[in-house]
């Protein structure tokens, strides 16, 4: 069975104005039969700031693409390429994937559900390919808000407890969903949330009011599940002392605006995260605390695919005011596009970290990365030196908060600096464009508080199984029992 969800449309016609459906660059069939390209708007350049009190230019971001079916049966798609390229690829690399070319064409066969992306040469105008099991919602009907086809303007939806949202998968909705001291909430149905609706005018990501696809504060019960979540003014999905919550089979695309990570996890606990799609511009996956004597723990992060345009893909911090991080779980993951760093603890409170686990992580580097730039002022411009840019494959490190932070995390406890430990690292494949030499940083600015306790088992860069760090760009300061493969490196 295959169903391929028609495009939004008011009054049979494609809707215009915030949401215009132009697929200048492919044209796409699945099983022979026509797929409607969608569009969106990303970034361009790894060229980022705090919010300085305007939006970003949309001269710093394209277009690119998206395509969402549901399938209970192997799918083969054809693209016609209306651009001309060299090299087609299909990511992840660890489905490999194999593409047949003839002339502008390219056909390729999907067995499995998942998110892939399909790439001309580079980055730039991708097409990104959603491929969703067959579901149905019988309990659609007894919907709180309930959005059928077409296009739906309401800015504003706060849910109270025992509230659901349902999308329909020819649906587009124009809107913040918010929600505030409530439980059993649920936000599903395969269609687009949209929040192109909404300008930022806070410099801050952390202000407790409707802002972002998705934004909830002390809130427990909560199911986020088959919606695509684009164009978001600030974080994109954000959760705050929020607790027992599964986000399922989302998809976060068209994330081009200033610090618009993907999901952020803040002051909360058990949170499962899996079969999802991310591209942020931003962190892509975040767990964060603020003010408050905390205990981060309890979260899943599995079966997902994700591209972070600027700084890091799955991350611990940058904001970890809290007195524990424990028990976090990543687990087969492919980060396909990295920024700053793959798989980040950066602890720049005074937190305890410790029993983390990465476990069957793929992570992708390629050779036409370049190195993210902080935009200083209005006219700076991005300039491209042409040098490749390897990005941190593991990333640890304890620093000082940013100063710019001072106010909301003032505490007499971050004198102290954050102590990391008990880190395990177990099947990380790394995917190498060749020259490429993968790196690794640990860190820590104060030898009151080592790193310790590292745990790096079965890493391998393009199928050769690593057996000493020294063969890779490793920065090692403060640290101590750094293993691999149960022998001590450092």
């Amino acid at each position: 069975m295959l169903f391929i969800p028609d495009e939004p449309q008011i009054n049979g016609k494609r809707p215009i104005g915030e949401y215009e459906i132009i697929p200048p660059d492919y044209s796409v069939t699945i099983n022979g039969k026509a797929c409607p390209v969608r569009e969106c708007r990303v970034s361009a350049i790894p060229f980022n700031c705090i919010w300085p009190g305007h939006q970003r230019d949309k001269s710093q971001s394209e277009r690119a693409y998206f395509i969402t079916f549901n399938a209970d049966e192997p799918v083969n798609v054809a693209v016609k390429c209306l651009r001309e390229f060299k090299t087609a690829v299909v990511r992840p690399l660890s489905k490999e994937i194999q593409t047949k070319r003839e002339n502008s064409t390219v056909q390729f066969t999907l067995t499995q559900n998942g998110n892939y992306v399909f790439e001309l040469d580079d980055f730039h105008f991708a097409l990104h390919i959603f491929y969703n099991p067959i579901k149905k919602y019988p309990e659609k009907e007894n919907a709180t808000y309930y959005f059928g086809p077409g296009v739906h303007k309401p800015l504003l939806l706060k849910l109270k407890s025992n509230e659901s949202v349902y999308i329909d998968p020819e649906a587009i909705v124009f809107t913040t969903v918010y929600a505030e001291n409530a439980e059993n909430i649920r936000i599903f149905g395969g269609g687009i949330l949209d929040n192109s609706c909404q300008e930022r005018i806070d410099d801050t990501c952390l202000g407790d009011y409707p802002i972002g696809n998705i934004r909830m504060y002390n809130c427990r019960s909560i199911t986020i599940e088959d919606v695509i979540l684009k164009d978001s003014a600030n974080w994109v999905c954000a959760l705050f002392n929020c607790k027992d919550a599964v986000i399922d089979n989302i998809k976060i695309i068209g994330q081009w605006r200033y610090n618009t990570d993907g999901i952020d996890l803040t002051n909360s606990s058990n949170v499962k995260i899996k079969n999802s799609f991310i591209r942020s511009f931003d962190d892509s996956i975040c767990v964060k605390a603020a003010n408050g004597h905390t205990v981060c723990e309890d979260f899943q992060i599995e079966n997902c695919v994700l591209w972070c345009d600027w700084g890091k893909t799955l991350e611990i911090g940058l904001e970890t005011a809290a007195d524990e991080y424990r028990d976090i779980h990543y687990k087969n993951c492919d980060l396909i596009h990295n920024s700053n760093g793959a798989l980040a603890i950066s602890n720049g409170n005074y937190a305890e970290i410790h029993n983390i686990f990465y476990e069957n992580i793929n992570i992708e580097l390629q050779d036409y990365i370049r190195e993210q730039v902080y935009q200083e002022y209005d006219a700076m411009e991005y300039k491209d030196n042409g040098k490749t840019f390897v990005p941190y494959a593991i990333k640890i490190s304890n620093l000082k908060m940013s100063l710019s932070y001072n106010e909301v995390f003032a505490d007499e406890r971050d004198a102290k600096p954050g102590y990391t430990h008990d880190i395990h690292f177990k099947n990380i494949l790394i995917f190498c464009d060749s020259g490429i030499i993968p790196s690794i940083y640990l860190h820590s600015y104060s030898p009151d508080a080592v790193l310790e306790n590292v745990y790096i088992e079965n890493l391998a860069v393009n199928d050769e199984k690593v057996t000493a760090l020294s063969n890779l760009d490793i920065t090692s300061e403060n640290t101590r029992d750094i293993f691999l493969d149960a022998q001590k490196q450092l």
